[in-house]
């Protein structure tokens, strides 16, 4: 089985994945809609994961590399909010240790 013959399809798929999936249009000045938003899909990144482990662990039914590749997003996802969070405490130190 030759495995470097998949990559390029994948990474096409991805792409194409990528570019179809909808923006979302939030105005300026809703920073934290933003922020709500993203908590909101990471949340769902990390439940449809889980459901999916579950599935596979429990029934034996689903797609193993599907689901690794879920719980790896869902990973990444969390790790991504988390330094947003970090940051903004950072930021936030920074401000309160200003003075007037």
């Amino acid at each position: 089985m030759n495995i470097q013959s998949y990559g390029p399809n994948i990474t096409k798929q991805a792409v194409a994945k990528l570019e179809a999936a909808p923006q979302p249009h939030v105005q300026k000045g809703q920073f934290a809609d933003v922020l709500k938003q993203y908590a909101t899909d990471m949340n769902h990144d990390v439940k449809a994961a889980a459901q999916g482990a579950e599935k596979l662990a429990i029934t034996g039914q689903g797609n193993m590399s599907e689901t690794l590749l879920a719980m790896k997003q869902a990973d990444l996802s969390f790790q991504l909010m988390l330094s947003a969070r970090n940051k903004l405490m950072d930021a936030y130190r920074e401000v309160i240790r200003m003075q007037v």
